[in-house]
């Protein structure tokens, strides 16, 4: 099995990297590391031969990374604390990296997501289904799902050690069972800081999909993550599913910009859809 990436400490800003995605993503940017972190970044991403760098920042800092090459794919309005936008910058150091080759087929499946309805999600028809807030003692049948669904995934969610450790971190896991069998799952990962949450790793096994359980798990995290206080909810999906960018958008989430070739998930390096909604 291939190393997954690293989450480490660049300074004092929290980074991502590794072979695995082939780019750095600035997942946490401490503002006393401007404007050093950004060369530090480009040496790290020339040394390592990757294809992009991915910053997640404060708007107000958009004019730095706009000289230094980056170039706005994103943004999630009111996503800080002080009511500052989440910009989404990327760097391109490969130009086979920058193109989307499936480009026409993702503007089809926004466009196919915007002439929608939104609608409520489905209940859980039948006595036989149950949705659970998922505790440690869960996390190998979650690895197990997660390996069934994904031949790759950009986080390492095939390990339970990882997702016993992601729980310890306030990160929530969700799940739908069927006869006690897991068979759905999702998780909110919560920044308390900045009150938000990443709607993430949504999975359901192949037989079972096309029922509406992701929007059934989506609805129930809506609800945890109000009762925690959280005011944005966004999410990072695949922008190649049809399924899940439909998911985000009956759910009245706004699209908020795509991110080329940004992660390696079922196999290859595939673009990502950002979706965001505020409570």
């Amino acid at each position: 099995m291939q190393p997954q990436d690293v989450i480490q400490k660049l300074n004092r800003s929290t980074i991502q990297h590794g072979l695995y995605n082939r780019r750095i993503y600035l997942m946490k940017l401490h503002p006393d590391d401007l404007p050093q972190i950004i060369p530090r970044m480009d040496a790290l991403a020339q040394a390592q031969g990757y294809g992009k760098i991915l910053a997640k920042i404060p708007g107000r800092h958009a004019a730095l990374l706009t000289r230094a090459g980056y170039n706005l794919e994103g943004a999630i309005p009111k996503y800080f604390m002080n009511q500052d936008e989440a910009f989404f910058m990327s760097k391109y150091l490969s130009v086979r990296r920058k193109k989307a080759l499936d480009s026409e087929y993702i503007r089809e499946i926004l466009s196919l997501t915007a002439r929608r309805r939104h609608k409520p999600p489905k209940k859980l028809m039948g006595h036989q289904r149950s949705f659970q807030h998922c505790r440690p003692e869960d996390a190998r049948e979650m690895s197990e799902l997660f390996q069934a669904v994904f031949e790759t995934y950009p986080f390492p969610v095939f390990d339970p050690g990882y997702l016993i450790e992601s729980m310890r971190r306030q990160n929530h896991y969700f799940c739908i069972r069927r006869k006690g069998r897991m068979i759905a799952i999702a998780a909110s990962e919560i920044d308390t800081q900045n009150r938000s949450a990443e709607m993430t790793d949504f999975a359901t096994l192949s037989k079972h999909r096309g029922q509406g359980l992701a929007g059934y798990l989506l609805m129930e995290m809506e609800q945890a993550m109000a009762r925690e206080g959280m005011q944005t909810l966004f999410s990072i999906a695949r922008a190649l599913s049809p399924a899940i960018n439909i998911t985000f958008g009956d759910a009245g989430y706004t699209f908020g910009g795509t991110l080329i070739n940004n992660t390696n998930i079922s196999g290859r390096i595939e673009s990502m859809n950002i979706w965001y909604k505020q409570l």
